[in-house]
């Protein structure tokens, strides 16, 4: 595979396509790095930190929407390992050798709109490294699962939530005022 020849693909599906912002492209461009780092390994493993820095991306929550769209977009794949210890697998895609144009995979569709909407409860160690990666302690993140638990991860209206992450960064603001 001719790395040259991928990177000049990347920014021609980028001129072509209308959803991708600096931010994306700047988190691509930092993963490439990272694969020429590993040798051109395929797939190979990245570690958050190492990519913000060298993609100069400074927001946990730019970090992930990039990387999520970039998956979803087909530019990469992408396997989370959850585990700031072992890091996630990424491998970029090669349209020549997929036959895949990516602008014409996914014409016309946003993004973020191509999320699913279906809520799954986070398991406990999901939470800990959430808060953990936050400089926060444990058992705050115990305090957390434990109370949302106990609702069946429902809102004080009673709807199921959509999102445990921004659950939680009201929960860490609150407590944060209380202090």
């Amino acid at each position: 595979m001719n790395q040259t020849k991928d990177i000049i693909s990347f920014f021609g599906h980028v001129i072509k396509d209308n959803r991708l912002h600096p931010s994306h492209i700047s988190i691509y461009v930092a993963l490439f790095q990272c694969w020429s780092i590993n040798r051109f390994q395929s797939p190979f493993r990245i570690y958050r930190g190492e990519v913000m820095r060298l993609g100069k991306v400074k927001s946990l929550g730019t970090y992930h929407k990039c990387i999520k769209e970039l998956h979803l977009a087909g530019f990469i794949m992408y396997s989370p390992s959850y585990d700031p210890y072992i890091g996630s697998l990424v491998e970029i895609v090669d349209f020549d050798e997929s036959g895949i144009s990516v602008h014409k995979a996914f014409p016309e569709q946003k993004l973020s709109a191509q999320k699913e909407s279906l809520f799954s409860a986070p398991k406990l160690y999901e939470v800990e490294l959430y808060f953990n990666e936050r400089d926060l302690p444990s058992a705050l993140a115990h305090q957390f699962y434990s109370f949302y638990d106990s609702w069946d991860w429902k809102l004080s209206d009673g709807k199921l939530m959509n999102s445990w992450q921004a659950a939680a960064r009201n929960w860490i603001s609150k407590k944060k005022k209380d202090s």
